[in-house]
């Protein structure tokens, strides 16, 4: 094979050796471009993972032990036998603490218990389940009607009850939540109680003067006296008295026939509870 010396090899043109530089320069701005791209540790920083949806969430602690409480208002729940029949209703414990001055010095507070579910019973037997049922209606949803109800078809002779039960056990948000129903029932074009009911609620016992002091107005401001006196028969005397007295002060202070927005000024008719301050919406 011939061989080819160094002198006699063609020697590059100038355009061959530009053409070959310029690749080369090309080709070691590729490099240094890739270089930049690539991070130094491509090992993920654990410290900055970000959780998401499918991280399992932390269960719950409750109490596994002997001595040991959850610390949730639904730990406990108190089996209740109401009225004659011994109707069986189930409430939390603390919720009904919560609720009531007069459950709160009953039931206790604490007990060694080997779950987080333990069921006290406590048996009832001069309430009514009817009234009963309200007010378990009423610790969950703070309201009193019930599903198939609306504020215009509540009877007053139930409003009339609960708020007498509610002044009995110490739940004044219950009284509270009675005269807002009465308003509303008012307001949606409910009629007014009738003789029976209006005697049924001059005969409560107990300080029940904030609910008699609403249903007044109500009857001096809305009310044709003459129709529902004539219609309904007589009244309780003390019920009379108490219109007389009304009447005669609007009379003086000229508000007399002057439109009132109860709503509006619900908070004159509410219970106050010091150690649960009133929110009004």
């Amino acid at each position: 094979m011939p061989q080819i010396s160094r002198s006699q090899r063609p020697k590059p043109t100038k355009s061959a050796f530009a053409a070959e530089s310029g690749a080369s320069l090309a080709s070691s701005r590729k490099r240094k471009m890739a270089a930049l791209k690539t991070p130094a540790n491509t090992q993920p920083d654990s410290n900055k993972r970000i959780k998401t949806e499918t991280t399992t969430p932390t269960a719950p602690k409750v109490a596994e032990s002997v001595g040991k409480v959850s610390n949730s208002i639904y730990d406990t729940i108190v089996d209740f036998k109401i009225g004659e029949d011994l109707t069986n209703f189930g409430i939390h414990r603390e919720v009904l603490r919560r609720a009531s001055s007069f459950f709160k010095e009953r039931l206790p507070t604490s007990e060694t218990t080997k779950s987080n579910i333990v069921t006290h019973s406590v048996v009832i037997k001069d309430e009514d389940p009817d009234i009963f049922r309200r007010f378990v209606t009423w610790l969950y949803s703070r309201k009193i009607t019930l599903e198939s109800e609306t504020y215009m078809n509540t009877p007053w002779q139930i409003i009339i009850e609960v708020y007498s039960f509610a002044e009995r056990n110490g739940i004044p948000h219950l009284q509270n939540t009675c005269v807002d129903t009465v308003i509303r029932k008012r307001r949606d074009g409910g009629l007014f109680p009738g003789q029976g009911d209006v005697n049924r609620l001059w005969e409560c016992p107990g300080n029940i003067s904030q609910l008699r002091k609403l249903l007044l107005d109500l009857f001096a401001t809305e009310c044709n006296l003459k129709n529902a006196i004539a219609s309904n028969g007589s009244y309780h005397s003390r019920f009379l008295q108490g219109l007389v007295q009304v009447l005669y002060d609007m009379k003086v202070k000229n508000t007399i026939y002057k439109e009132v927005d109860f709503w509006e000024k619900r908070q004159n008719y509410y219970v106050y509870d010091n150690e649960n301050p009133i929110v009004v919406d």
